[in-house]
């Protein structure tokens, strides 16, 4: 939809923030989740954001989300991928003569380049956000994916799309690791995901999910939820549970999600002979995601390619026990035997760490006490104040980036030509940080 920028006086202290991504609602997954909370977030603390995201044919935005959709192409049908399409010249400049503070980019594709274009532009500071290991994902490009030269130009371009950032955000310490390993050399900043903690502390519907699926109440519940693609491996979670089923045998598989391996993996399971026992509940409304963790009785994850999930940290906010195959993504929601185990991509290992873990109820109920305990730390509040705060160094950054240029250039004749909301703004927040003088 057409958005209508106006010059309106917003309070002291906000700011105008351009969000640009490649993938939003209806999508979900763990980027399009984590923008919609942050928004909401940035919302609720007075700031005005607006959204630039893929036209998705079918689908209207309400009208307070403030999503402005561009033009897109279909690029996959399982599931339906739109691509946008950055439009004519004329176009592309009207987006550049919108006003922002800041512009953060969580895609290095179409919508990111369009981030990269208008702050160039407009000389505005930049953050990106890298979510996704792009050399994870090259078997999703036709004809040539997988190939090594296809991996090879994904890690140029990784580094490549990172460095055109003035500020970069990473999830997790892992994906730290691996841009400081591409030769990234911008400022990189680590701010963990978060979400609604108190969302998922209890259940409205207790034992609505074993009602559904015709569950007994003492028959363990073993959960996955998130997108069903190749990389998250679920095919081993189906194996390792027809192990773990001959020491378990009253134990439930649940896959929470959709994907374009959901099909391939609901054949396998009909020629296992566990196939009664393993349950595909499609997409879930997100609003029911409480109630189905709270039935669950331990997550289990098989993925190598995560960056920070967001379905671990409504497991641990939910108090439920992990078993996943090890990952750094993992690296503090998951505390080896204290609140579950990351253990070898082995299929015997698996199932049986699995097993033992339902077979000692002390245990189960422990650590799903310390997996609310570790919660703690992802609060969406915290996630979206550290952002916040980056904002404003960029800014503060920019603007004597660009002072000293216009100094160069002018000689200091620019000075007033600072906006005088930006001046506020920042002399507002190291007011804040600064302590007071007393009156005599």
């Amino acid at each position: 939809m057409e958005l209508q920028q106006t010059d309106q006086q917003l309070p002291i202290g906000s700011l105008r923030i351009g969000l640009f991504t490649d993938t939003y609602a209806p999508q979900v997954n763990g980027v399009s989740i984590s923008l919609q909370l942050v928004s909401e977030g940035l919302k609720n603390r007075g700031h005005q954001v607006t959204i630039f995201a893929p036209r998705f044919p079918g689908y209207k935005d309400s009208s307070e989300s403030n999503v402005m959709r561009l033009p897109s192409l279909k690029y996959l049908n399982n599931p339906p991928i739109y691509v946008a399409v950055l439009g004519t010249p004329r176009s592309t400049w009207s987006l550049t003569r919108r006003h922002f503070d800041v512009l953060h980019a969580h895609s290095p594709l179409s919508v990111g380049l369009l981030a990269y274009l208008t702050a160039s532009t407009k000389r505005l500071p930049l953050i990106y956000t890298y979510h996704t290991s792009i050399t994870d994902y090259t078997h999703y490009v036709k004809f040539i994916g997988g190939t090594s030269v296809l991996k090879y130009a994904a890690g140029w371009f990784s580094s490549a799309s990172t460095n055109l950032g003035d500020q970069i955000v990473v999830p997790s310490p892992k994906f730290q690791r691996l841009l400081l390993e591409q030769k990234v050399n911008r400022p990189i900043n680590v701010i963990p995901n978060g979400i609604d903690l108190t969302s998922f502390k209890a259940a409205k519907n207790a034992a609505s999910l074993r009602n559904r699926l015709g569950i007994k109440s003492d028959a363990p519940i073993l959960l996955t939820v998130g997108r069903m693609d190749p990389e998250k491996r679920l095919d081993f979670i189906v194996d390792a549970f027809e192990l773990l089923s001959k020491r378990i045998p009253n134990a439930h598989l649940v896959f929470a999600g959709d994907g374009s391996a959901r099909a391939g993996l609901e054949i396998k399971v009909d020629g296992t002979s566990v196939k009664d026992r393993i349950h595909f509940l499609g997409m879930v409304n997100r609003a029911e995601l409480p109630d189905i963790f709270h039935d669950a009785t331990v997550f289990l994850s098989a993925s190598t390619t995560e960056v920070h999930p967001i379905s671990v940290i409504e497991a641990i906010a939910s108090g439920k026990p992990l078993v996943a195959v090890a990952d750094e993504a993992f690296e503090g929601m998951i505390e080896n035997d204290l609140n579950g185990y990351t253990v070898p991509l082995n299929l015997q290992t698996f199932a049986d760490t699995v097993a033992d873990l339902l077979a000692d109820r002390e245990k189960l109920e422990r650590f799903g006490k310390h997996s609310m305990m570790l919660s703690e730390k992802y609060s969406i509040e915290g996630q979206v104040r550290l952002l916040e705060k980056l904002y404003l160094e960029a800014i503060l950054q920019n603007w004597r980036g660009n002072f000293f240029q216009r100094m160069i250039s002018n000689n200091m004749n620019n000075m007033n030509k600072i906006p005088r909301r930006i001046n506020r703004i920042i002399r507002t927040e190291i007011g804040r940080m600064m302590p007071g003088k007393k009156k005599k």
